[in-house]
């Protein structure tokens, strides 16, 4: 199963980071689903679930909040605001 690798911080520290299968966020239009290869974006986050599946298999479910998200080139991180 492809993949792309996904980051995760706060101000504090490295929430997550590791290669993911998907990505499911809330940004301030909606929300987004990140797949592998996905086009480059840049987005404003929006309180709300953050949702991955590792390469595992397994299904992790964060709270986010408001912050940033960017893709590009089979990388997605998100920043999150204190």
């Amino acid at each position: 199963m492809k993949s792309f690798s996904l980051a995760i911080r706060n101000p504090e520290k490295s929430v997550f980071f590791g290669k993911v299968q998907s990505l499911f966020l809330r940004s301030e239009t909606g929300e987004i689903g990140i797949l592998p290869d996905h086009a480059p974006l840049a987005a404003t986050l929006a309180p709300g679930p953050i949702r991955y599946q590792l390469e595992s298999g397994e299904k992790i479910k964060i709270e986010g909040g408001d912050g940033f998200l960017i893709v590009k080139n089979n990388r997605a991180v998100i920043l999150l605001k204190p």
